[in-house]
């Protein structure tokens, strides 16, 4: 079955040479939710604008998850465990959201608990917004599988990314798993 891909960016909205977009630009069927402010993140605000976007899903979806997006499915699948169900959550470059500095206050307060629906996070080894121990932390603390993919920075523009094809690749190994198509 082919589900739609649900693409969760994290602060700024993934401009237009980020993978996450140009991934979008691939799929006629996938969606991106509008809060109404992505530069200066509020949980409340973001799960709203989540819950719509996943009312006007044909099936099951699977998210498409960047840095904070990361926190948001994490938040909105710990609450919603049966409302609006998904396929999956493809978590890529989420932050340590309990680092000196993180600015997204609405955001500190991120579930450590397994995840009701099959999870995996990426991340890199040089990851500016979180180590790569924390990100194995986060992963083992939601009941998720872990890939790391090497020295990619936030895995967002940073030079050689591109549309991220390996990322891509992972996504479609991912999506098999999971038994749907994407």
């Amino acid at each position: 079955m082919r589900v739609p891909l649900l693409i969760l960016p994290g602060r700024n909205n993934s401009g237009p040479q980020h993978w996450q977009t140009l991934w979008q630009e691939r799929r006629s069927d996938a969606l991106r939710p509008s809060p109404a402010n992505w530069n200066e993140p509020e949980l409340n605000d973001w799960m709203t604008a989540l819950e719509r976007t996943l009312k006007a899903c044909f099936a099951p979806p699977v998210l498409v998850a960047h840095s904070m997006g990361c926190l948001l499915s994490v938040c909105w699948a710990s609450q919603h465990r049966t409302d609006l169900p998904i396929s999956g959550m493809f978590l890529v470059a989420p932050p340590n959201f309990n680092r000196e500095g993180f600015s997204a206050r609405s955001f500190t307060d991120i579930p450590e608990v397994p995840m009701p629906y099959p999870t995996l996070v990426v991340a890199s080894t040089n990851d500016p917004y979180c180590t790569i121990d924390v990100a194995k932390r986060l992963a083992g603390a939601w009941e998720a599988g872990f890939i790391s993919v090497g020295e990619r920075g936030h895995i967002a523009t940073e030079p050689g990314n591109g549309s991220w094809e390996e990322g891509w690749h992972l996504l479609e190994a991912f999506a098999a798993g999971l038994r749907v198509q994407i």
